[in-house]
């Protein structure tokens, strides 16, 4: 064992070390079962989703119980279709509905299904049963897991409850700053109205009685158009590339460097959203950054506590910015 761990990366051996301490451990046999089946969830999860690290990608959400027949299910598919002519490539539960209309619009070779294992539930739709870029999870909590790992952009068309779950954990994440900031699209058919009352009702009264700030409406875009919510997504990523943490700094790395100009009016406009110093732009920092990513230009701050809700106003608004200057 020990010279098998002195050939493992830090992470690998941290991994093997909690695992031995797991088998170690006093815990019922089911306990065993679920996390032997958990990480076995985990490693086909992350095996189907390797070859296509280079690609964008967008979660599309919806119900299974929705019939090819109705407007929802035919915006769904016309959405599929742009994400696909737009180069993205599209995720969805697998299922039957508005999953399986994402991914008939997308077509099987840019669609993955990622399904959940339910008695006497739904099945793989036919666009990716027995796909290399489908799999099926026995846990949702693993499922969602993947939806958001892999997601550059997520759309929430009509559904019910596992839609409105899938979309509040999403909000949460974001909110929180445990989530990459990413576009997230409220679609709906033209005339249906299905996210209407659930912004003009109960966001709003979440609004009114505080629970919720004015800047958490900037995490959600509402559009009935899905060409609109493609182009929400493309706009996002004119120049925003990615994001990590790096002790307390926030770091988005971009496409290409800002003019100082443009960087000096980002700091005039978001300069009361930071707990201190201003905003910067690095280059080659952090070192141990993805090599990846070497070669991009980052722009390097800290936010206030609470207010990582900014982050898709400020990356818009540099987005607009660079924009102008080319």
């Amino acid at each position: 064992m020990s010279n098998i761990k002195s050939k493992l990366s830090p992470y690998k051996q941290a991994l093997l070390d909690e695992t031995q301490a797991l088998i170690d451990s006093d815990v019922p046999e089911h306990d065993y079962k679920m996390m032997s089946r958990v990480l076995a969830e985990m490693r086909k999860g992350l095996e189907v989703f390797k070859p296509y690290q280079a690609w964008r990608k967008v979660s599309v959400f919806g119900s299974a119980r929705t019939k090819e027949s109705h407007a929802q299910y035919q915006q769904a598919k016309a959405c599929g279709k742009a994400l696909k002519d737009a180069g993205f490539m599209v995720i969805t539960g697998g299922g039957p509905g508005m999953m399986q209309a994402a991914n008939e619009g997308a077509g099987r070779d840019v669609s993955f299904g990622i399904g959940i294992n339910l008695p006497m539930e739904q099945q793989l739709n036919p666009v990716v049963h027995q796909s290399p870029r489908s799999f099926e999870c026995k846990y949702f909590f693993t499922r969602k897991f993947f939806f958001l790992k892999e997601s550059d952009a997520v759309i929430l068309t009509p559904g019910g409850f596992g839609t409105f779950d899938e979309g509040f954990e999403l909000l949460t994440l974001l909110q929180t700053g445990r989530n990459p900031p990413i576009p997230v699209i409220m679609l709906e058919a033209p005339g249906d109205d299905f996210w209407g009352p659930f912004l003009k009702s109960w966001v709003r009264r979440l609004l009114d009685d505080g629970m919720i700030s004015p800047d958490d409406l900037g995490l959600i875009y509402h559009t009935d158009n899905a060409d609109a919510a493609v182009k929400y997504i493309e706009q996002y990523y004119v120049n925003y590339h990615s994001f990590r943490y790096v002790g307390q700094s926030v770091l988005l790395r971009l496409n290409n460097a800002l003019s100082d100009a443009a960087l000096a009016r980002l700091n005039a406009e978001f300069s009361n959203v930071l707990h201190k110093g201003e905003i910067e732009q690095v280059f080659n920092w952090p070192e141990n950054d993805d090599p990846r990513y070497a070669t991009y230009p980052r722009l390097r701050f800290h936010l206030k506590h609470g207010r990582m809700n900014i982050l898709p106003q400020l990356i818009q608004r540099m987005n607009a910015l660079y924009t102008q200057d080319i």
